[in-house]
């Protein structure tokens, strides 16, 4: 699972794949969503925003962190779309976690000869 800070900038890359033929497709309507739960509660992030073209079946979310965005707590990306042919809802998930704003702030890179 991949970590992020208030601020950062998060990409997300989902491929849709037809289950018949195992190859990337273009779906319809493809859009993200991005939740988190809250004493069992979903909160909804971000509500249905279109997701970016890249290539067939490739497609991208790009966003920033918001600053009000709850450390420790796990945040999920739903990507979905329509099957062009069979009409049905396909949905394709990431997650990452808001790590707290002082977890980088310690580290040392240290460099040793052999």
């Amino acid at each position: 699972m991949r970590t992020f800070k208030r601020g950062d900038t998060v990409e997300s890359r989902f491929i849709f794949i037809d289950t018949n033929t195992r190859e990337p497709i273009d779906v319809t309507s493809p859009v993200y969503d991005i939740v988190h739960f809250q004493s069992g509660a979903k909160i909804v992030d971000v509500v249905s925003t279109a997701l970016t073209h890249y290539g067939t079946g490739e497609y991208v979310s790009t966003w920033i962190v918001p600053g009000t965005a709850a450390e420790n707590e796990t945040y999920f990306v739903t990507a979905s779309g329509i099957h062009p042919v069979q009409g049905t809802s396909t949905e394709i998930e990431d997650s990452f976690i808001v790590a707290p704003s002082n977890a980088f702030s310690n580290m040392v890179v240290k460099f040793t000869k052999d």
